[in-house]
């Protein structure tokens, strides 16, 4: 029975988590917001500059999910990021409501060392967006 009522409760969480993906990986991706703060690669499928957004936009009618990655100038500032963020934690999970955030090299030597892996909640976006920029501020030095 609890697995029927968390399914009956998922869709409106999952288009939360979404809805909040699609706005981070836009402000990411942006030249004034994390393109500007030492975010060098923004992958996620809602991007119109990505390769495999046509296609995504076909395989995924319902959205674009609520994972998606970035690459950060230096591994210093991947390796730092997550414990200068306070909405989001630092832990490997994926689907869970709340936000998170892993630094991949820890687990994976295999991928670039400064990729990072955010499953995003259903918190406020622009909260998770002002936490990201306070957070990128910090480890990268104010830019302008």
């Amino acid at each position: 029975m609890a697995a029927v009522a968390v399914a009956a409760h998922a869709s409106p969480w999952v288009a939360k988590q979404t809805e909040n993906a699609q706005k981070i990986a836009a402000w990411l991706d942006s030249k004034e917001g994390g393109r500007s703060l030492g975010v060098s690669v923004v992958h996620h499928p809602s991007l119109p500059s990505r390769a495999d957004h046509e296609i995504a936009k076909r395989q995924m009618p319902g959205g674009f999910g609520g994972v998606l990655s970035i690459e950060l100038e230096t591994e210093e500032s991947a390796k730092a990021l997550p414990s200068a963020l306070s909405f989001f934690c630092d832990a490997t999970s994926l689907g869970g409501v709340e936000s998170l955030i892993e630094w991949r090299r820890k687990y994976d030597d295999g991928v670039p060392s400064g990729l990072l892996r955010l499953s995003i909640g259903v918190e406020d976006s622009e909260d998770l967006i002002a936490d990201l920029e306070q957070g990128l501020n910090a480890v990268m030095g104010k830019r302008s």
